[in-house]
């Protein structure tokens, strides 16, 4: 059984880092995605509906030798970013103070890849890349160190 899905989505606020006790980093995000459909009375589109949902990405990888710290990585997404993300969903379960049993489901994140914003692929097509760059604005993230002049086009996973 496959358990990892992918998720595309926006941010409505600011991606937030915090860490355990251990030290371990840890960001939390919420994505946001709303279902939009041509209304022929109103002769527009107009919102469905909208779902939102938490993502939390933690600082481990798959690759031990070369650890990629994702929680950080992931902390530098701002509200309005648009991404893909690839984990699975968790159900978490806790105590209250008063005694009350509550659970939620999440999305723990693996990876995610921000998309481009159409101001960026404009610029992009009027400027040649001299370089390309793992940074805040340059898209994927990867594990794989990138190549001089080559540009990541499609999510890493």
């Amino acid at each position: 059984m496959i358990d990892v899905i992918t998720l595309t989505g926006g941010l409505p606020r600011d991606a937030e880092l915090r860490f355990t006790p251990q030290g371990t980093a840890v960001a939390n995000f919420t994505l946001a995605n709303s279902d939009n459909r041509y209304d022929e009375n109103q002769n527009q589109w107009v919102k469905a509906r909208s779902m939102y949902l938490d993502v939390t990405m933690w600082n481990e990888s798959g690759n031990r030798q070369n650890p990629t710290p994702w929680a950080e990585l992931a902390a530098e997404l701002k509200k309005g970013d648009q991404v893909a993300v690839t984990g699975k969903l968790v159900t978490r379960s806790w105590e209250t103070k008063d005694g009350e049993k509550r659970s939620k489901i999440e999305f723990q994140a693996l990876r995610f890849y921000r998309m481009p914003t159409a101001q960026q692929g404009q610029a992009q097509q009027s400027q040649p890349q001299q370089q390309s760059g793992q940074g805040a604005n340059s898209g994927a993230w990867s594990t794989q160190p990138a190549q001089a002049g080559q540009q990541d086009q499609a999510p890493p996973f």
